[in-house]
């Protein structure tokens, strides 16, 4: 009889063990989904924060051309402005 009970409780005990093997094994395809997704995330932020300072500097050297092109317009008037009054 207690053998009986001995051989119950061994797969009891087996069952238990197999069942938290399982869990152990599910958590742990679980961390490894997480850290990929995280990882993926990650490269893709990165990705996104280069273009986006790609852009801003192509906009910052558009700007720069812009205010040139500009200051070389008003110099310009100024300057035939000032060419046309001494001629007067």
């Amino acid at each position: 009889m207690n053998i009986l009970k001995l051989e119950k409780k061994l797969k009891k005990k087996k069952k238990e063990f197999n069942e938290l093997s399982n869990k152990f094994k599910e958590l742990k395809s679980l961390v490894y989904e997480y850290k990929s997704k995280k990882e993926s995330e990650i490269e893709n932020l990165n990705y996104n924060q280069e273009n986006f300072k790609k852009e801003i500097e192509k906009n910052k050297e558009d700007y720069e051309k812009i205010i040139e092109d500009a200051a070389n317009k008003i110099e310009g008037f100024i300057q035939k402005t000032n060419s046309d009054n001494q001629i007067q």
